[in-house]
């Protein structure tokens, strides 16, 4: 009987310590709906294995007369999203944007920016980039949020758009950002203005 039971407490903590592991896989996979997940990982980080996000990290800006509208994208590593279920790690490409008069010099100032609180809230934009996917070399979608203009108190979030930006792959250091609303209905009041440029060539001055 206690060599049974000893067995079965070897074959318990193999299953248990085997269903509490982490596994890595590449992050298209967490936006592929044929994708199959086992019920014996506890976590799963989806991770940017091909280094699609590097292209896009640094500081872009495209000047207008004297002013400059900039933003600096940054990579996330295994964003930690464990209060979800099921629970999982993502990296995460991610940004912030300011227009700026007289960008570089001594008399410098931001018209606007989107590090911000979100509406009325204590709670900081922890980027203003949402679904950022980068699944292939030099082009990125997602979502951003324009919370430059004025803000109506029914939407915080400002008005969202849809974002594509590519690379020009044969110039890296050159981008085409382009923001659209999304299709569909809207509630009443709901901002589709935008302040923030929707069409422009981005040149990234440093990574």
């Amino acid at each position: 009987m206690r060599k049974y039971l000893s067995l079965f407490l070897l074959i318990f903590t193999v299953f248990f310590s085997y269903a509490q592991t982490e596994k890595t896989v590449d992050i298209r996979q967490f936006y592929n709906s044929n994708f199959k997940k086992s019920p014996l990982i506890a976590y799963y980080y989806y991770k940017d294995v091909n280094n699609y996000f590097t292209p896009f990290i640094g500081t872009w800006i495209y000047q207008n007369g004297n002013q400059t509208f900039v933003i600096r994208f940054w990579k996330e590593t295994k964003a930690s999203y464990i209060n979800e279920n099921p629970k999982y790690y993502i990296d995460e490409l991610r940004a912030h944007y300011k227009l700026v008069q007289n960008y570089g010099q001594s008399n410098e100032q931001v018209i606007y920016t989107s590090e911000k609180n979100v509406g009325n809230s204590v709670t900081p934009w922890p980027t203003i980039i949402a679904a950022g996917k980068a699944l292939e070399n030099y082009k990125m979608t997602g979502i951003v949020f324009d919370v430059a203009g004025v803000l109506n108190p029914s939407y915080p979030t400002g008005v969202r758009g849809n974002l594509e930006m590519t690379i020009n792959p044969d110039n890296p250091d050159t981008a085409q950002w382009e923001v659209t609303l999304p299709m569909g209905m809207r509630g009443l009041g709901q901002p589709k203005t935008f302040t923030i440029p929707t069409n422009i060539t981005l040149t990234k001055v440093n990574q």
